[in-house]
């Protein structure tokens, strides 16, 4: 049986797909029962888009619909909320009244554990209490000054932000004392359906991220150090806004069909330096330069004897595919030795350990929605499949260590919409690191914030301290910068990371200078970096 009764508080219904996709969460939902659709009546006084703004970002709208996949467009298609529902669920319309106005709705009656709030514009909060013994939960998007979806993801595109926020909140009887339950962001996307349609996306996990935590009994799990991303509240755009964005992102493609035709782009290659002082970059730096055609990322450097190993990704433009390639170190100079590892799927981020005098490389095999363990039969060169550690996860940059009693995974896992990794970060814990059954974290996702969860390294000390490197993206702008994280506390319940300065590849003095990568072993240290060339 069922734990909890929900009901959904929208403002008509027909509703957009990323709703839909809230109920029939719900539906299936193992502890949550889907038990009212509270459907606020439309109020012809209330506050509503001035005609010219409507119809400027319906055209906007429409132009921008075109370029989405069809899943994202499918997420703003609207249908008929009713359809498919479970046949034990109420349908209550709630007449739209004095903004002020005290009544009883009835939905008191329907014995509610939880109400949320849907894109809909909130009615009076007297109206609201005691409608559910949990309370009334609702999402912000951009810190908008009215309650609702429809402008959601606008002004970060607009303004050129590098992060999009979305917000869970619990109403409370004022707006001061309304408690914010979760806070997440996501890079800001190019165009605003786009941008959209992700803040949908993540909003919707939010919210089961929470139920599941509540249905667990664990509503303080979320993981300690939530920064608070807040911005200024901002109105509604207006109909010189859409103008002006139009105008904005005009330029913005010029620019890019401009670099396409000129053949300019970002190649990548990496540096190395005998020393984990990032001040050492510019003076000591020495350089892994890519032959035309193929760029070089990811590196692990990885001691053998006196020699550094260095492992990274191998990058075709052509074959648009990447490989696992090995170089090495001496005499003043880089050597590459070959090739490590070439599969039919795309490789990258080949993170190396040892374990019980064998050595293992996990590289990134999102292409083929897997975690895989690699075993060295023949070093540096030579590898074989040793076991798969997880299957159907679209997984990236994953890392593996020893830390107390477990061994544990960090790795992104990409839960929207299958084209980004950069917004929150797991971890899992074994006894082995050949187990093929990992057990969650109890706070998963344990970073909730693209400015630090993409995992871009790793640092770990003789004396057993741990220092996660994480990627920090830019609008527009992919490896914007590297910061390095002492993680203080880990255990199955518990993670807490110190958050270290973000590092930007300033010192290139170029124009789009990217840096999205730094590992450290044994006395070397080794970065990627890039710019327009």
């Amino acid at each position: 049986m069922k734990t909890y009764r929900v009901g959904l508080l929208i403002d008509g219904t027909d509703q957009p797909g990323w709703i839909h996709d809230m109920a029939e969460w719900l539906a299936r939902s193992q502890d949550f029962d889907l038990s009212a659709l509270l459907v606020m009546e439309k109020d012809a006084a209330g506050l509503s888009p001035r005609f010219g703004a409507k119809a400027l970002f319906g055209t906007l709208s429409r132009l921008e619909s075109r370029l989405l996949p069809a899943r994202q467009r499918q997420m703003l298609a609207c249908r008929d909320l009713r359809d498919g529902l479970p046949a034990s669920t109420t349908v209550l319309t709630l007449p739209a009244g004095p903004r002020d106005s005290g009544r009883d709705d009835g939905v008191a009656a329907l014995g509610l554990d939880l109400v949320i709030m849907l894109g809909a514009l909130p009615p009076p909060r007297s109206r609201m209490a005691g409608w559910a013994r949990h309370g009334i939960w609702r999402l912000s998007y951009s810190d908008i000054a009215v309650s609702t979806s429809r402008y959601a993801g606008f002004w970060e595109v607009y303004q050129r932000e590098d992060h999009t926020t979305v917000k869970l909140w619990r109403v409370g009887a004022s707006a001061d004392e309304d408690a914010l339950l979760d806070q997440r962001s996501f890079n800001t996307e190019v165009f605003w359906l786009k941008n959209q349609t992700r803040a949908f996306s993540l909003g919707n996990f939010m919210v089961y991220d929470a139920l599941l935590a509540l249905a667990r009994a664990r509503p303080g799990a979320a993981p300690p150090g939530m920064q608070i991303m807040s911005g200024q509240r901002r109105d509604d755009p207006a109909e010189w806004d859409s103008a002006a964005y139009i105008a904005r992102q005009a330029w913005l493609m010029t620019d890019l069909i401009v670099r396409r035709v000129m053949r300019r782009n970002v190649r990548w290659r990496i540096g190395m330096f005998p020393s984990t002082r990032q001040q050492a970059v510019v003076s000591e730096a020495m350089v892994l330069q890519p032959p035309k055609g193929r760029f070089f990322a990811d590196p692990f450097v990885y001691m053998r004897g006196d020699h550094p190993y260095i492992f990274f990704e191998d990058y075709d433009f052509h074959s648009r595919k990447g490989t696992i390639s090995v170089a090495t170190y001496e005499n003043g100079a880089f050597q590459l030795l070959g090739t490590a590892l070439n599969l039919p799927y795309h490789l990258s981020f080949p993170y190396i350990f040892e374990y019980e005098g064998t050595t293992y490389m996990v590289p990134e095999t999102c292409g083929n929605r897997s975690i895989e363990l690699w075993k060295c039969t023949e070093f540096p060169l030579k590898w074989e499949l040793d076991l798969t550690l997880m299957t159907d996860v679209s997984a990236v940059d994953t890392i593996i260590f020893k830390r107390g009693e477990y061994w544990w995974l960090l790795t992104n896992i990409d839960r929207t919409d299958g084209q980004n990794h950069c917004d929150e970060l797991f971890a899992f814990f074994a006894d082995s690191p050949r187990s093929s059954h990992w057990t969650p974290h109890a706070c998963n996702p344990i970073v909730r914030n693209p400015m630090r969860a993409r995992n871009a390294g790793i640092v770990v000390s003789p004396g057993g301290e741990v220092i996660r490197c994480a990627q920090y993206q830019g609008f527009c702008h992919y490896g914007k910068g590297v910061s390095l994280n002492r993680i203080e506390e880990l255990s199955p319940s518990t993670y807490v990371e110190t958050d270290g300065e973000i590092h930007y590849a300033s010192f290139l003095k170029k124009r789009h200078a990217s840096m999205h990568h730094w590992h450290h072993q044994g006395g070397h240290t080794v970065f990627d970096f890039a710019y327009m060339e």
